[in-house]
């Protein structure tokens, strides 16, 4: 249950930041294709290792008052296990497909 609150909590702040850069006139539709991006996160969820319990969060601030590129989207993606410790080095190297993927289709 754990686990699917955090995947809510996801989606809840996943979807407003894909949105927020979609402008929509009356006689426009979003595409199809930016419905389906919603399931990335949970595809990148797919190339965890199996056995655990993962808790994923990401944090972040989108700034709309500044042209710079670093600047515009901020914040923290963390991924620790059941211990909700630090991972240790072998974890990270078996999660580490699971980040690249989310930093790379989701981020």
């Amino acid at each position: 249950m754990k686990v699917f609150s955090y995947i809510l909590l996801l989606g809840v702040f996943y979807i407003p930041t894909v949105l927020a850069d979609t402008s929509v006139t009356d006689n426009q539709k979003i595409t199809d294709q930016e419905l389906s991006r919603q399931g990335v996160l949970r595809e990148c969820t797919d190339l965890l290792p199996t056995g655990h319990k993962y808790t994923i969060s990401i944090i972040g601030t989108s700034d709309k008052t500044t042209q710079d590129p670093k600047g515009k989207f901020t914040g923290k993606f963390i991924v620790s296990d059941e211990s909700q410790q630090d991972i240790s080095k072998k974890r990270a190297e078996e999660v580490n497909p699971f980040i690249q993927c989310v930093t790379e289709q989701v981020l």
